[in-house]
Order: structure tokens, then C-alpha cells, then sequence
């Protein structure tokens, strides 16, 4: 007795079709392949050109994944990466060692041109995912200027499970935007790593971690000798010491913010006001390690930042301070639960008219030597210090002439308290 197609359930009426002769191959595709379109992945030839036609086929189609197989992409100027479209390499998480290892793109465009075209533009609801990003021609005794590897524009834009081998810039998330997903992010980053601005509602970016041992470990492969001279590693982290700012916050309505971390740097967690405004937002488990300075606040929004769990060590430079508020300061700054070690100068250097909160903070080395170098001073602006451990028997506060009301209780200090108050207020 012939069944009526209306009484057949919606997966037998697809099949059905199908062997009544509707072809897949009829129907859009939602994974496309670069390979497909030419892309030789030979690390000789230029495959932009196949790149972008993937990308530009699976717009057209009204989205998709476009699939870039295990292999070494030569890439000679900017790919655009559409609405609705995912650019796709088979990492399921980030990967260092060799350079040529999984879904690797060699950018090779763009040298000294610090303001031009990114590597990868990511349109609004677009992604990069599983992918390897290499400069073959930066070297680490001669660093030279190259545009963003990857920028972002518009609602939920999305970098997931990449590594930036040795980005000059690494991500800009600064055009007007909303909701950017920054996820398993690693690598070396010589100049900036994420800068955010102009973000209306609710950026993340989590579990990202820089560390130029990512790109040594990429030009040595695994078992063989270093293919760089200690010279050459020593010029790396001179440069930088000198220059790097790893993550910058301008204007972001409310940023979340979650295990991040950055190793050999100038400033790494910065925090700015531009035209559009400043930052507030929730910063939970954050590290930086072997540089400058580890926070440095020029301005916050009113609701400010709240700073949990963070571990913070600086050493780098002549004068290395852990956390910095510069004269400028204006906001509200609050840290809890967070860690302070390694040979400093100063833990925290307030600065500003600004309200700066430390609560349940480990203070453990401070002073290179001095003792009367206090683990916290502050020259301007309003303080609290509250249930605290100082673990040095040296100067641990020092309340300035000009700033305003500080407020310190239930701490703990190895030795005799040594609190020093000059502004009588």
C-alpha cells in the first residue's frame, strides 16, 4: 500500500528525495575545501587568490566552513573573511614546535607597514579557528613592523584555538563592535598583542597566553639544535622589554576578561581612554610576568575594574613597578585575592585622582635592595588597603602630602608596621 509522503517524518522525507534523485552536490555546501579551489599548501606558492575565492563561494551560499587542510599556506597580502563564514584549520587547540606543523599560513605582505591591511579582516559574525599564523621573514635580531594579523569589526566576531607565532600586532578588536570571542589564543607578540576599543556591550577573551618561547620553540624543530644564537634570543627579549604592550583596553562596556597571561613585556595590561571612551569590566585569574610593568591605569569608566585572583611580577628595566596609576588617572580600580612577587622595585605606584582598592593581596618582594622603598605608595588620589600580608620587614606604605583619604586596616606586616602618613587626612 503506497505511504503518502505527508505522513513520512522529516529525516525519511529527506532521504526519500535524495534517492528520488536530488543530488547533494545541488544543495550548498556547508564545508568547503581550499584545496578544492587550488590552494597548494607547498609553502612556494601564493595562495591568496584560493583562499579568497573559498571564502568568497561560501558568502555566496549564504555561509559555511571553509576548511583548511594540514599544510604550509603561502600568503601574499590580506584575506577577507565574510559574514556567516569560518575560516577553519584542524587545530582543536593551540600548537607550538614546529612552524610547518597542522594548518599553517606564512604571511609574507605588509613588511613596515605597521597601519596597513590586516593578514586576516573578520567581518560581523565571522571566525578564524585552528590556525597557525608565521612571519618567515621576521627575525628576532632585527624586528621590523607589520600590520594586525588578524582585526575584527562588527557583532560577534570570533579567533579560536590560534597561535600567532611572532606577530608584530597580533589582534585589533578596535573598529566599532560588540560581543567579540577571543578564545585559546597563544604565541609570541613583538609590538601589541589585543588591543579593544569602541566595544558597546560585553567583550571576552580567555585562556590567552604570550610567551616567546612560542616562536623559539617554532624555528627549532623538535630534537634538532637552536637555529637562533643566544645573541639572538637575548635581542628578542630586549626588544621586548622595551616596546611590548600586550593587552590594551580603550573604550569596552563591560570586558570580560579570564586567564590570561603574558611573559617578557613594556606594559601588559593597559588601560586608556580614547574619543570613544575608557574600559570597566570583570578581570578574573590574569598573570604577567618578566616585564615593566604588569598594570598601568590611565583611566576607567565609573563602574571601573574589578581585578580577582591576579598574579603580577615585574622586573624588567631600570625602575619596575607592578602596578602603576599614571598622574592622569581618574576611576575606580579594585583588586582582590591577588599575588605580588619577584625582585621589584614597587608593587604599587598610585598616582592621579583616582580610587585604588587592595584587598586580601600577598605583597612577598619589593625595594631591589632599598628599605626605604615602600611596597605601596601613593602620591595622589584615594586609597584602601585592607586585610593585606606584607612579607618583607621594610617600608610597606607610604601615604603622600597630596593624596587624599586613605583608608588601611587589618593587615598583616612581617617585622613592625611600617606605615608612613604625610597628608594628615
Amino acid at each position: 500500500m503506497p505511504i503518502p509522503l505527508r505522513n513520512l517524518s522529516p529525516n525519511i522525507m529527506v532521504v526519500f528525495l535524495f534517492f528520488l534523485g536530488t543530488s547533494w552536490a545541488e544543495a550548498p555546501k556547508f564545508q568547503l575545501n581550499v584545496r578544492d579551489y587550488g590552494a597548494a599548501g607547498d609553502a612556494r606558492a601564493d595562495d591568496r587568490e584560493p583562499f579568497q575565492k573559498a571564502l568568497d563561494a561560501a558568502a555566496s551560499q549564504g555561509g559555511g566552513v571553509v576548511l583548511v587542510p594540514a599544510g604550509t599556506y603561502r600568503v601574499e597580502g590580506s584575506l577577507k573573511v565574510p559574514s556567516g563564514v569560518t575560516l577553519q584549520g584542524i587545530w582543536e587547540t593551540p600548537h607550538h614546535e614546529d612552524q610547518t606543523w597542522g594548518s599553517a599560513l606564512f604571511a609574507v605582505s605588509g613588511r613596515d607597514e605597521p597601519d596597513g591591511a590586516p593578514f586576516i579582516d573578520l567581518s560581523p559574525s565571522s571566525a578564524v579557528r585552528g590556525l597557525k599564523i608565521f612571519y618567515p621573514d621576521q627575525k628576532m635580531s632585527d624586528i621590523r613592523p607589520y600590520p594586525y594579523a588578524i582585526r575584527g569589526s562588527g557583532m560577534e566576531f570570533a579567533v579560536e584555538n590560534v597561535t600567532l607565532v611572532n606577530a608584530y600586532q597580533g589582534i585589533d578588536c578596535s573598529p566599532g563592535h560588540e560581543l567579540h570571542n577571543i578564545r585559546n589564543v597563544h604565541g609570541c607578540v613583538l609590538r601589541q598583542g589585543i588591543i579593544v576599543d569602541r566595544c558597546t556591550d560585553i567583550g571576552r577573551i580567555e585562556n590567552v597566553h604570550f610567551n616567546p618561547h612560542f616562536w623559539a620553540r617554532c624555528v627549532t624543530p623538535p630534537g634538532e639544535a637552536a637555529s637562533f644564537s643566544p645573541q639572538d634570543w637575548q635581542s628578542l627579549v630586549d626588544y621586548l622589554n622595551e616596546n611590548l604592550e600586550v593587552f590594551i583596553f580603550a573604550r569596552s562596556d563591560w570586558e570580560y576578561v579570564l586567564n590570561t597571561f603574558a611573559w617578557g613585556f613594556k606594559i601588559c595590561y593597559k588601560f586608556i581612554e580614547r574619543g570613544d571612551g575608557a574600559c570597566n569590566g570583570n578581570f578574573l585569574g590574569i598573570g604577567a610576568d618578566g616585564g615593566q610593568h604588569c598594570l598601568w591605569v590611565e583611566k576607567t569608566q565609573p563602574p571601573g575594574l574589578l581585578i580577582t585572583n591576579g598574579q603580577f611580577v615585574a622586573f624588567a628595566g631600570k625602575n619596575p613597578i607592578e602596578i602603576v596609576t599614571t598622574p592622569e588617572f581618574r576611576g575606580v580600580v579594585q583588586l582582590s585575592n591577588c599575588s605580588f612577587w619577584g625582585p621589584t622595585r614597587q608593587c604599587v605606584l598610585q598616582q592621579g585622582k583616582g580610587v585604588l582598592s587592595l584587598n586580601q593581596c600577598n605583597f612577598r618582594e619589593w625595594g631591589l635592595g632599598d628599605p626605604s622603598v615602600p611596597a605601596v605608595e601613593v602620591t595622589g588620589g584615594e586609597l584602601t588597603v585592607s586585610g593585606c600580608l606584607f612579607a618583607k620587614d621594610q617600608a610597606h606604605i607610604r601615604v603622600g602630602e597630596k593624596a587624599g583619604q586613605a583608608i588601611i586596616f587589618g593587615n598583616r606586616y612581617a617585622g613592625q608596621e611600617k606605615v608612613e602618613i604625610l597628608n594628615n587626612k
